[in-house]
């Protein structure tokens, strides 16, 4: 079936749409949030803090988000994530206004509720997917949803710094409404599979209750463990990350310390999301003629050059291609990973074992961001641009002792 068969899907195209426009409101804010509390503070630790609330949801709520997706109404799901983004995103809008007494620490809870709803219309998102498309129809609708993060990752920081330019509280006042509108697509939904599947799931729960336990969870970090190109590129992963938030928390103050306006901030950070959707272009490309720890191996080595920039320029373009070059690598070497985690973790485990990569890459995210405050004011803006540089460098040499990929039977075999 060809990929334009998939607009005929009314349910799936109101979806991808709803939940499109939201995620793009949720970056637009997700740069407001530290441009604002840097703003009124002036201190880049409490801007740090303000990405830690968005990100640390991604530590904690992953596998019960998880185990919530799989049990219950997916539909109802996303509505009540959507309400309670909605509720969030107003909150600190009013706060932005009126710029009341602890403005950091309302700006933080507002900022939990709406990376905690993130994390649950994640998971939820992909079941419903599932329940609203035909076999035929998947490899388009997952390459919309791939396509779906860079967009809105690219349209989201321009946008949300821009209207942060005009006025601080434009931002909210744009998630609001883009909150407003998924809730208005989502209740047009209308699928017996998405909405019907309740005695099913409750079903499934019944049996489940009492043996879901932490050995069914160490069965998925057993899995990842045993893997030789699992484990490292895990652990690698999460290092990479406390970097690159380290590096993004870095381009915002030192863009504003140079007088930058705010859409510049937004141009800048905003081109990871058109690398991005480069790197998904080229996904397919680099699976076919590399192997998945030859195309990690080599990301890492290109995420390095691509910091040498940052450690010696301030220059708004430089950061742009830079940056822009950092997006398109990430995604490319996130497909290659995929495709080989997929194809080597047998399908009982799966969820599970992609739920630990995941807790371990969100819980490094949010590392980065709680500690990116602390080591701009400590070391400062020169320090750590070549302290960054210096730590991806480790990295990468770390990278290049990793194994030859397995054949898929070796690795399925060697998980059992």
């Amino acid at each position: 079936m060809s990929r334009s068969h998939i607009y005929t899907n009314r349910n799936f195209m109101l979806l991808w749409s709803g939940n499109a426009l939201s995620l793009t409101g949720f970056h637009g804010v997700r740069i407001a949030y530290p441009m604002l509390v840097l703003a009124v503070t002036g201190s880049p630790v409490a801007a740090g803090w303000s990405g830690f609330a968005l990100s640390v949801p991604g530590l904690i709520f992953q596998i019960p988000a998880g185990m919530v997706a799989d049990r219950a109404d997916r539909l109802r799901i996303l509505q009540l994530c959507q309400v309670l983004g909605l509720a969030g995103t107003c909150l600190a809008a009013a706060a932005a206004s009126a710029r009341p007494p602890g403005l950091g620490l309302i700006l933080a809870g507002t900022a939990f509720v709406e990376g905690g709803a993130y994390v649950f219309v994640s998971l939820s998102e992909l079941g419903m997917v599932r329940d609203l498309i035909s076999v035929e129809q998947r490899p388009a609708a997952f390459s919309f949803l791939e396509a779906q993060q860079s967009i809105a990752n690219l349209v989201g920081r321009a946008t949300g710094a821009a209207m942060y330019g005009v006025t601080r509280w434009l931002p909210f006042l744009a998630n609001a409404a883009s909150y407003l509108y998924c809730l208005a697509a989502l209740s047009r939904i209308r699928s017996k599979s998405a909405t019907s599947t309740d005695s099913a799931k409750s079903e499934e729960s019944t049996e489940s209750t009492g043996r879901t336990s932490g050995r069914d969870i160490a069965a998925g970090v057993r899995i990842v463990w045993a893997e030789p190109l699992l484990r490292t590129s895990t652990l690698l992963i999460g290092a990479s990350n406390v970097v690159i938030q380290v590096v993004l928390l870095l381009i915002l103050v030192e863009l504003k310390a140079n007088g930058q306006p705010a859409w510049i901030t937004g141009v800048v950070l905003g081109m990871s999301g058109v690398g991005g959707m480069l790197g998904a272009a080229m996904g397919t490309w680099i699976t076919a003629r590399f192997s998945a720890e030859r195309a990690y191996r080599g990301a890492l080595w290109m995420w390095t050059a691509l910091l040498i920039p940052i450690a010696f320029s301030a220059n708004p373009i430089l950061l742009a291609i830079s940056w822009c070059g950092i997006g398109c690598v990430t995604v490319a070497s996130h497909i290659a990973l995929t495709v080989y985690r997929v194809t080597v973790i047998p399908e009982q485990v799966l969820g599970r074992a992609l739920g630990t990569i995941s807790l371990v890459s969100e819980g490094a995210v949010a590392l980065g961001s709680l500690s990116a405050g602390y080591l701009v004011s400590t070391l400062g803006i020169v320090a750590t641009r070549w302290a960054m540089l210096a730590a991806m460098l480790v990295l990468a040499v770390r990278g290049s002792t990793i194994a030859p990929t397995p054949t898929p039977e070796m690795a399925v075999g060697r998980a059992r």
